[in-house]
């Protein structure tokens, strides 16, 4: 055997004549594995959102808005170490039976392209963060399948039951497995099972040993892997600078924010500012910056920046309601309302939500709607004591005066009126406020009146308590 003959070994159940490469790739990937893992665990925990973000998890906005190395990245990445440990046996179990037979070079490209094509899937077709290896472990799986059917000769007496047909059943079994199991990410896997299929009917296994070119073989496997490998290394090496750009990203909004609770607005927002010309697509920065113009009244800027913000996090509840409240400062109620349905579609749950969305209902006179959100978040929200009071006060203070008499309910303001007021000990003088009114509009003139003096005595220098007061005790009077 020649010194390139030394690279190569051969199985004592092989075809007479055919050489097998030893599983070099395999362990590198399983190397750069568990060497990500132990960096993100390092970083604050592979579970951890914005660890899998900064790490390169594959996320649709974000790899649409340009940050491409999210094709790379997810099938090193792992979340949690259960899901590292399933995957990286799974690598193991079939990067056995493949790679002698590809060799390290055509291995790679099967098993990154498919990891690849399952990243590029998943961001498409799903909302969702996702990582993990599983992706090109379907493309290896793939390219069992078509080898053992295109190629049989190439595979070893004793791989016969794991080689075409033989692996089908495993391919199915997992795909049916992933679609009724949550949290599992089966685009990626029907990604890199049909780009594995696809690349090994491309790519042939290793040459005979008889081949004219054969001898070159080991050099053949060095082309195809020096380009993976590349392609890797700068993904990598980008994902580094991403990370440490949104470290620094993060130092600076935790500064602006602390500038915000002392009241510096101007300095929180350039602190804000920065944070997103170091990191442009980082959904925090531009999320605080537009409630900084949000709460400076700057209405225009702030739906520029919310309104990014929501693409790179469209099933953000908090940022719907912002952007619509930016939307209301500048007066356009039918906007903030389509954003705010939108958002209750998406979370359908969320209480601040549906909140928002029944105070625009009310902006647009549109009543019935506005009654069925609030009692929506009554039916939602049973053990959350001061969401379910504020709609219950807000519910009682539409029912007691709603411009539209039809759709007033004296009797039924009074008892969410005072079922707030008692949910809150008698301490909230706005519920109380709203039991007066709901005593008024119920002609119980007197009863109004002193409720209304209780909240005028927590706060005496409430000018709408007062007016309230001297009307509910003209009425009692007459």
């Amino acid at each position: 055997m020649d010194q390139r003959g030394s690279e190569l070994h051969s199985f004592p159940y092989a075809h007479p004549g055919r050489q097998y490469y030893p599983v070099v790739a395999t362990y590198v990937i399983l190397a750069a594995n568990l060497l990500v893992f132990i960096l993100m665990t390092l970083a604050g925990g592979s579970k951890n959102i914005q660890v899998l973000l900064n790490f390169g998890a594959s996320y649709g906005p974000l790899f649409r808005a340009g940050e491409y190395w999210r094709l790379v990245m997810p099938m090193f990445l792992h979340i949690g170490l259960a899901h590292l440990m399933t995957n990286m046996t799974g690598l193991v179990m079939l990067g056995y039976f493949l790679e002698p037979l590809y060799g390290y070079g055509r291995f790679s490209i099967l098993y990154v392209l498919s990891g690849m094509a399952g990243s590029l899937l998943s961001m498409e077709a799903s909302s969702h963060i996702a990582a993990g290896a599983s992706g090109a472990i379907f493309g290896v799986a793939g390219a069992m399948l078509i080898t053992g059917i295109l190629h049989p000769e190439a595979v070893p007496r004793r791989w016969k039951n794991v080689f075409g047909t033989g692996i089908l059943l495993v391919i199915v079994a997992n795909l049916a497995f992933g679609h009724f199991v949550k949290h599992i990410d089966n685009w990626a896997h029907l990604g890199g099972l049909i780009a594995g299929a696809v690349l090994a009917w491309v790519i042939p296994p290793a040459r005979l040993r008889n081949s004219a070119l054969s001898g070159d073989e080991p050099r053949y496997q060095a082309v195809f892997a020096l380009p993976v490998a590349a392609v890797i290394l700068i993904a990598m090496g980008v994902t580094a600078n991403y990370y440490f750009k949104s470290g620094e990203a993060a130092r600076l909004l935790a500064a602006s924010a602390k500038m915000q609770t002392m009241r510096h607005t101007g300095r929180a927002l350039s602190l804000a500012q920065q944070a997103l010309r170091i990191a442009p697509h980082d959904i925090q920065a531009h999320q605080e910056l537009g409630s900084l113009y949000l709460e400076k009244g700057e209405y225009s800027q702030a739906v520029r920046e919310l309104r990014e913000a929501l693409r790179f996090n469209p099933f953000s509840p908090a940022g719907s309601v912002e952007l619509a409240e930016a939307y209301e400062g500048l007066g356009n109620l039918t906007q903030a309302r389509q954003i705010l349905e939108a958002a209750c579609q998406k979370a359908p749950g969320d209480i601040d939500t549906q909140e928002a969305l029944a105070e625009v209902c009310v902006k647009l006179a549109l009543y019935p709607e506005a009654i069925q959100h609030y009692s929506e978040i009554l039916r939602q929200a049973p053990k959350n004591e001061i969401k379910y009071s504020i709609a219950q006060n807000n519910l009682a203070w539409l029912l007691a005066t709603c411009a539209d008499p039809r759709y007033r309910d004296p009797k039924g303001a009074v008892e969410h009126a005072l079922a707030a007021v008692k949910r809150t000990q008698w301490r909230a003088p706005d519920f109380i406020d709203t039991l007066a009114a709901a005593l008024f509009a119920n002609q119980q003139f007197k009863l109004a009146a002193e409720a209304e003096e209780k909240a005028l005595q927590m706060e005496p220098g409430n000018s709408n308590f007062r007016v309230n007061w001297d009307r509910y005790r003209k009425a009692a009077a007459n």
